[in-house]
Formats: structure tokens, sequence, C-alpha cells
């Protein structure tokens, strides 16, 4: 008997001389069929039928083609099919026109999560996946947001690929936890910008703030997005593949204009505001991350914060200025108005001019 698989790597196909014992034990397969015009068995390219059939004939010689000759190995098996589906998930992915973190996240908790229950995914029940949320969040001590994200992820992986009917809907999310975003005053930020010396970076940890930049969005931006005449910055393709302006604050220009012919920022051949040792690259995140982190320790600053607290900053201090809450949420970028309202949580506009009763005794 040799064993094949078709081009588009969805069907075995199975080649054997007229045996009805064998064709007995091929027709007990889950969607086998005959392809009479080939005078071929075959059926879907998929874990169960795979293993039923290799229970059915390990006493049998097989021919496997060569991609798929380590399959009688349990574990190359489950890897194999591993692969297949995420293959399959991350191309349907791109075509839906996600990001490439999202794409990345997504394609690591499937992958975790059909390397712990090494069954065939396509018999997968509400009870497995609740079995493994359990997992997530009483053995590894997963966060509430992370068990979300990986619910979101298999909610659309099923949607997308296997395709198991009601499954979607049983699913239960945990309750997710609301933590405040952690906000540093404006001494606090002017310290920060004060303790460091290097223009380029300077410049970077005042443009996140004072146009409430995600770090993803700072380290991406190009000369042409600066608008110095409308005072505006332009975000081009930010998280959701959504474009926005932002405010361009008039100190910060000052500083930009000083940066841009300090560094010949506008010779640059690809444009980019702050480019990375390779020139032809944008600095990366990890980067922009150190810049605030090594600032923060150098200004004394005992808050648990990293960059984007920045952009968290930003608009709690807009919010206490009065600035209405839909005019942030444009600025932030935010789909959702609920999004912004956590700011709400955090500004001491009102509750300064709340007077506490102790000081009344």
């Amino acid at each position: 008997m040799k064993v094949s698989l078709d081009k588009k790597l969805e069907v075995i196909k199975l080649n054997f001389d007229y045996d009805n014992s064998i064709i007995k034990k091929v027709k007990t397969i889950p969607n086998r069929s005959f392809d009479y015009k080939n005078k071929i068995w075959k059926f879907p390219n998929q874990y169960r039928s795979f293993t039923i059939f290799l229970k059915l004939f390990k006493t049998q010689q097989i021919i496997f083609e060569a991609k798929i000759n380590d399959f009688a190995n349990p574990e190359a098996l489950t890897k194999y099919f591993c692969n297949y589906y995420l293959n399959k998930f991350e191309n349907q992915l791109i075509l839906k026109g996600y990001s490439k973190n999202t794409i990345k996240a997504y394609l690591s908790h499937i992958r975790q999560f059909i390397t712990y229950n090494k069954i065939d995914i396509q018999l997968l029940t509400i009870k497995d996946l609740n079995n493994y949320l359990l997992y997530l969040l009483e053995q590894k001590q997963n966060t509430h947001a992370f068990v979300n994200q990986f619910i979101s992820a298999f909610k659309t992986f099923n949607q997308l690929i296997i395709k198991i009917s009601g499954l979607n809907q049983k699913i239960l999310r945990p309750k997710k936890k609301q933590k405040l975003p952690q906000i540093l005053n404006q001494s606090e930020i002017s310290r920060i910008i004060s303790s460091i010396n290097n223009l380029k970076h300077k410049l970077i940890i005042i443009l996140t703030y004072s146009a409430g930049l995600r770090v993803s969005e700072v380290v991406k931006l190009k000369t042409p997005d600066i608008d110095q005449k409308r005072m505006l910055i332009y975000v081009r393709s930010a998280k959701g593949y959504k474009d926005r302006y932002t405010l361009l604050s008039k100190k910060a220009l000052n500083i930009l204009n000083l940066y841009l012919k300090a560094f010949n920022i506008e010779k640059q051949r690809k444009n980019w505001l702050f480019p990375g040792q390779n020139k032809d690259k944008h600095l990366s995140k990890r980067s922009a991350q150190k810049i605030f982190k090594k600032a923060c320790k150098k200004a004394n600053i005992k808050k648990q914060v990293g960059i984007h607290s920045l952009r968290h900053s930003f608009a709690t201090h807009l919010l206490e200025q009065g600035v209405d809450l839909r005019y942030i949420q444009n600025l932030l970028g935010h789909k959702s108005s609920t999004t912004t309202e956590i700011y709400t949580h955090v500004s001491n506009k009102n509750l300064v001019d709340i007077v506490n009763p102790f000081d009344k005794l």
C-alpha cells in the first residue's frame, strides 16, 4: 500500500491492489471515499482519521510518501497536524487583515492548546476546553486578561478552521479584573524628561507623552507625519489599522526642530523620525522601553510604570484640564468610549473638591 498527500495537503490518498479485507478496514475510517476516476481510496487529512488508519494497518507493509514518512511516530504526527492547522489559521488571519502582533499571539495560544490536549482537534468538546481554562487559571495562574485573549484566539480558530458548531456559544469568559492604569503626575514626567541628556531619547519620551502615543506608534513616526502648520501629528496604521491625528505640542516642536538639525534626520532615505542602528529601519520598541526605564531610574521614580504610562498620563491630564472625553477618545484612537472612560477612575479632577469628613472633626 502506498500513502500520499494531495497537493493542497488536505486529503490522504491510499493506493493498493484490490483486496477485500483491506477495503473493509478502509471503510471504517471516518469520511473516507472512493475516487472512481483515479481508482484510489482517500480520507481527510485529519489527526483522528490518520490515527485510526495507523491502528488498522499497523501490521501492513506501508510505503509512505517522503513528506509523511514520519507519521507512524505519534509525536511526529501530533507535531505535523499542529503545524498543519496553524499554517491554515495564519493564512486566514492574514487574509482577514489581523495585525502581526495579534497573529503572533493567537498562533502561540493555539499551539500551546493543541500541544496540551494531544487529542484530535476536530473532536473537541466544551469539557476539553473548560479543563484547559482551569489549567491556565489554577495551575499556570495566568491572568484573566491572558485567558480572555486565549478565548478570543480559540473562537477565531474555531470559526475559521475547525468549525465545531455551537462550541463558541458555550464558552464562558472569566470576569475581567478592572485594573486601573498607573499615572505619573506632571512633576514626575518633568523629572523623567530632565534626566535625559540624549536629544533623540528626550524627544521620544516627550512625543510619547505630549501626543499620547503607543510605543509602537512613536518609533514608527516619519518626518512627513509632523504637520508643523496645523500643529498635528499623523499616526498611520495604528492599532486596528486605524489612522488618526493627535496633538503636536509647541514646546515639543521646538525640541523636534533642534533634533532634526542636529541629526540631519530630513536627509534620511526612509524618512524615519527615529532610525535605528540600521538607518533603513526604525528604532525598536524594546529600545524605547529601555530609554524610559533608564530615565525613570535616574529620576528616582518609585512607581511601577512602563512607557505606556505616559499615554495613560496624557489622557488623565487632559481630562483633569476639562477636555471632553470624546476628544480624548479620538486623540487616543480608541474604538469604544468605554476604553477611554477608565481615565475617569484615576483622574483627581473632582476628588480634590471633596472635603474629607475627617478634616471636619
